[in-house]
């Protein structure tokens, strides 16, 4: 069975209108799910909020009001009418029937003018394995697939940006050559250097061209199949973050997790390699959103490589987080 999925949906014709507000304010970044269907049980909403959470720490660009005006069904059978003033990203999430061969998919709908940024997206779980999915799992999952709803594996063909008025922007992020896909962004193909990653045609892309190979980057949060559930919440590497920043978004980078790339191909599973990948579990699998929160659970003060340490709560760098 797949680790992933994704499909891409994008609305565009007549039915659709968008009115910008005069004046409009910009609102702190921030993901919010909406339940449509099934509902999830009270612990699995409890991790769905923990992703949107995670997610939403990575952005540090604001999100642009806009006002929708959609019929039903717009950007994917079963979904509501929609006519508000859009103050936050969102997502809805459903249960659905998705077969055997995956555990999840997840697309962007409308795109903002000008900015090209999704306004909201679609997440579908399947149901025939949520059941019994462990809760570390459903966090990955959510995670990975709240990061292809704002684009990321998604909108980095020129043929899926296209905006609410029907523009697009022609931009193209990856390559194909001699049959293999290659991601291109500047930002991306930076953060590859950076890590020790030789750049050719550029990051190599599984076959579908919306994931990191698998055998180039092993378990990363948007590795494809070769980046099957590891009992950990897969790190959110330099690689991802550039790919937002390609999209268009400003990231924060201190909500990043620690990332090796795997210079000499996925660890065997040596003990070394055992020990490294439980302390880079360690220090993933909790996450505070701040320092407050991080006293309510009597976690603080939380030190480097401590299960829950971001560099962004620890002020004067000396190692020490929520002091």
């Amino acid at each position: 069975m797949k680790r992933h999925s994704w499909f891409r949906l994008l609305c565009l014709g007549a039915t659709l209108t968008c009115a910008p507000a005069a004046n409009a304010q910009a609102a702190p970044f921030a993901v919010e799910v909406r339940y449509l269907g099934k509902a999830l049980n009270a612990s699995q909403q409890a991790t769905v909020r923990e992703a949107a959470a995670r997610v939403s720490a990575l952005i540090a660009s604001p999100f642009q009001p806009v006002t929708l005006e959609l019929p039903a069904n717009s950007c994917d059978s079963n979904l509501p009418r929609i006519r508000e003033r859009v103050q936050q990203f969102f997502v809805f999430v459903r249960v659905l029937d998705l077969g055997e061969d995956k555990y999840a998919e997840a697309a962007p709908c409308e795109l903002q003018d000008g900015s090209y940024l999704p306004i909201y997206g679609v997440i579908d779980l399947n149901s025939t394995v949520l059941p019994d999915l462990p809760k570390i799992d459903l966090l990955d999952t959510m995670i990975h697939e709240m990061l292809h709803a704002l684009g990321v594996g998604t909108l980095w063909e020129a043929d899926y940006r296209v905006s609410l008025s029907g523009d697009s922007d022609d931009k193209n992020l990856i390559t194909k050559v001699n049959g293999k896909y290659y991601y291109t962004g500047a930002k991306g193909l930076a953060a590859y250097r950076n890590l020790g990653g030789k750049v050719g045609a550029g990051i190599p892309l599984d076959a579908d061209a919306g994931h990191w190979a698998g055998g180039a980057v092993c378990s990363e949060i948007l590795s494809g199949d070769a980046g099957d559930y590891t009992g950990r919440v897969n790190p959110v590497s330099p690689l991802t973050l550039g790919a937002l920043e390609d999209l268009g978004y400003r990231v924060n980078r201190a909500a990043g997790n620690r990332y090796t790339l795997p210079l000499n191909g996925c660890p065997a599973g040596s003990d070394e390699e055992e020990e490294a990948a439980e302390a880079e579990a360690a220090a993933n699998s909790v996450f505070f959103a701040s320092c407050a929160a991080a006293r309510a659970a009597g976690a603080a003060p939380i030190r480097r490589g401590q299960p829950g340490y971001r560099a962004a709560m620890d002020g004067d760098g000396d190692g020490v987080a929520c002091e």
